[in-house]
């Protein structure tokens, strides 16, 4: 082992060659690896003080939703029904990014 590093000059040491150049048969661009389906569910917990947590009880104990997860989504797509065109092209738009985010992270967990 001792030997190994010594060099002497004018020695030439043979190179790597390559025999064939490198080409490309099937250019993948991003729009090909994801798919329509890229929405995943998992748990998620959103912080709320505890006077916004009791209004969402309240309205699960008088049966406006059977669970609190129905409570905040009918009173989300109330509200998201209301934005204007220009601020639902947003919300849309920030949704979709925040979708594949999710999908993607859920990918690379896999």
């Amino acid at each position: 082992m001792a030997g190994l590093l010594k060099h002497t000059k004018g020695q030439s040491t043979a190179g790597l060659r390559h025999t064939k150049t490198v080409e490309v048969e099937n250019q993948v661009t991003r729009q090909d690896v994801l798919t329509e389906d890229n929405s995943v569910t998992f748990p998620a917990n959103v912080r709320v003080d505890n006077h916004i947590r009791n209004q969402i009880t309240a309205l699960t104990n008088i049966g406006i939703g059977s669970t609190q997860k129905d409570i905040v989504g009918s009173l989300l797509s109330e509200r998201i029904e209301k934005l204007s065109d220009s601020d639902r092209q947003r919300f849309d738009r920030i949704l979709n990014i925040l979708e594949q985010k999710d999908y993607l992270t859920s990918l690379s967990k896999k």
